[in-house]
């Protein structure tokens, strides 16, 4: 089995297809953190881990100790939900406090793009779906997921991805922001505080709003220009020695 760092992010292939995958952290010494279905962060060796399946490096955190101490911080219990705190979030958020999930984030725009075509979503979803922005959309991040299948660079999946991941990660958006709100609200409501809660879906709707229409697109741009930068710097380190 191959060796990894402290800091390494690792994934494996849990299904015969290589569709879905799951996640964890390299905490040095053969030892990985990663989130259970059953909601449970724990450490075990990488053959646990791997369960006989191949393991590859998904990227490296820049800062590998804070990694590392926010998963050791993160051992027990974490509440598991598919959509926005399953094991990919996990790993993202010990390596830069960042919750994300490209499977998800993917998984939902194929699904919509699907939908959309079979005309589930309505006549004009149809015809978004059917032109061109929307096909260069969907084979970026087909692109993208066989480029994470087959091993990649990260900095190369990222450029593949860039114009699906206009669509996937403001929806990805939306979905963590809308459901952080409907929780927020919802306890102030067991708690008795009405206001509060009203309050709180009120500004939680208008800042999600503006992540997932604003800030998000702008982020997925400044990703595929860093991703750029970082593949023209290494053909540069390469040609130079």
């Amino acid at each position: 089995m191959k060796k990894f760092k402290a800091g390494d992010h690792l994934v494996t292939n849990i299904d015969p297809l290589g569709l879905t995958q799951h996640h964890g952290l390299c905490v040095g010494h053969n030892q990985v953190i990663h989130q259970r279905k059953d909601g449970v962060v724990e450490q075990v060796t990488l053959a646990e881990f791997a369960e006989g399946a191949k393991v590859r490096r998904r990227a490296i955190a820049y800062d590998r100790d804070s990694a590392i101490e926010r998963a050791k911080s993160l051992l027990g219990y974490q509440s598991y939900l598919l959509l926005n705190s399953n094991c990919e979030h996990f790993v993202n958020w010990c390596i830069d406090e960042n919750y994300r999930s490209a499977q998800v984030s993917d998984s939902v725009h194929l699904t919509m793009q699907v939908s959309a075509r079979a005309g589930l979503l309505g006549l004009s979803a149809k015809r978004i779906a059917q032109g061109s922005s929307a096909n260069i959309a969907l084979a970026s991040t087909a692109a993208k997921m066989i480029g994470e299948r087959i091993g990649l660079p990260d900095s190369v999946n990222t450029i593949l991805g860039t114009p699906g991941d206009m669509v996937t990660k403001p929806i990805e958006t939306l979905i963590n922001g809308t459901s952080d709100t409907l929780s927020t609200s919802a306890n102030h409501i067991r708690d008795g505080k009405y206001g509060k809660a009203a309050g709180s879906l009120v500004t939680g709707a208008a800042v999600t709003a503006v992540e997932a229409t604003v800030v998000t697109p702008i982020k997925v741009v400044g990703d595929g220009i860093v991703a750029v930068a970082d593949i023209g710097k290494d053909l540069w380190l390469w040609l130079k020695y």
